[in-house]
This record gives C-alpha cells, sequence and structure tokens, in this order.
C-alpha cells in the first residue's frame, strides 16, 4: 500500500525520516514498505560545473582570479581558465 496521506489528520505533507514517513502536521509515524522508500540520487558534472565557472569569469571580472582558480581545482590542465589568472 502507497500512503499517500496522513490517517489521523488527512494532511498529504509526509516526509521520510529514520525508515519511517511522517507527517508534518500531526507527527503521526506511518512504517515504511521496501518499494515505498524514497531512493537519493546525486548527480555530479564536473564538466558542467566549469562551463558556468568559466562563464562567471567572462561575467564578473572582478571576481575571475577566484573562479579561475576553482576551475583549476578541478582541472588543473584547462587553459581557458589560465588566461583569467593574469
Amino acid at each position: 500500500m502507497k500512503l499517500i496521506e496522513c490517517a489521523r489528520c488527512g494532511s498529504g505533507e509526509l516526509f521520510e525520516e529514520a525508515g519511517y514517513a511522517v507527517c508534518a502536521y500531526c507527527r503521526s509515524r506511518y512504517a515504511l514498505q521496501s518499494g515505498e522508500i524514497p531512493s537519493r540520487e546525486t548527480v555530479v558534472d564536473l564538466l558542467l560545473d566549469v562551463h558556468v565557472l568559466l562563464q562567471k569569469c567572462e561575467t564578473d571580472p572582478t571576481n575571475s582570479y577566484r573562479y579561475a582558480s576553482l576551475i583549476l581545482d578541478i582541472d588543473p590542465t584547462n587553459q581557458n581558465a589560465m588566461k583569467y589568472l593574469r
């Protein structure tokens, strides 16, 4: 059974805490079945981070040295970042 609302107060705002679904309003706890536990995903895209930092170098020249240093922490051979270190 998928829990979609609190049986006690009818709220639809439930959050996961220590393997239980907990109502945000009345704090009722419901045991979750294995298929109901939300999976946590993390996505790290270093190329996107480098691209965003290069854009910041261009749009914020005052802090470009700082952004270039962050880029070189990720990719020490990045030639585009090295031009902002001068």
